[in-house]
């Protein structure tokens, strides 16, 4: 699987690209990459363009992965891709932020509303929806899925699942259809696998969380 890889440039090593294969994350000043707010860690990106966006940055398992801000969901020209990172690429990238080293320790864990949010987003941009939209929305307009009907709507309901990422086996899964009816939208939202009798939120690349 790709690395991330980060190129410093500049007369005072001030400006960063980031990507991921072919992928460009940021193109722009290291300053105030990674900031300490209210003891949330967040992370600014441009992803290759002008505008800067926020997400947070926070600890599942053995993993460090960015999840959207509330106030960002509110936006309708909001940009997130969730970044799942190693603790050696992420070592990588606070040595070269301009942070204290200090307050990387304040690392929050992932709970279950960042998931939500990240599923959120997920929704919002895939199927173009602008406006308020809450993830509680999205589940009471479920209407039908490709398989697993009965456990699949107790375990989104409840939103239950555990907020460890872990890698899928691409070979032994099998994609789930969430059929979803938002006013003026029909979805089909693939967002679940099953391996083997589980079923996984698709979150980022092969990284998915059990149900």
């Amino acid at each position: 699987m790709d690395k991330y890889i980060y190129n410093v440039t500049g007369d005072y090593k001030d400006w960063l690209e980031m990507k991921k294969g072919d992928v460009i994350f940021h193109d722009g000043s290291l300053i105030g990459l990674i900031s300490c707010i209210n003891d949330t860690l967040e992370l600014k990106l441009n992803y290759g363009a002008e505008s800067y966006y926020l997400s947070e940055i926070k600890k599942t398992g053995d993993v460090i992965i960015t999840v959207p801000t509330e106030a960002g969901l509110l936006k309708d020209d909001y940009k997130y891709i969730p970044l799942v990172f190693d603790n050696e690429e992420y070592e990588e990238l606070a040595e070269i932020s301009y942070i204290d080293r200090e307050l990387l320790k304040k690392i929050q864990q992932v709970n279950r509303q960042d998931i939500c949010n990240i599923l959120l987003n997920d929704f919002k941009c895939k199927f173009n929806i602008s406006g308020c939209l809450e993830f509680r929305d999205i589940i009471n307009n479920i209407i039908a899925f490709s398989e697993g009907e009965g456990e699949l709507a107790e375990y989104i309901s409840n939103m239950t699942c555990n907020v460890n990422l872990q890698r899928a086996v691409e070979k032994d899964s099998k994609n789930i259809t969430v059929f979803v009816d938002i006013p003026g939208n029909f979805c089909e939202w693939n967002i679940v696998l099953k391996i083997d009798d589980k079923f996984y939120f698709k979150i980022v690349d092969d990284y998915v969380m059990q149900m």
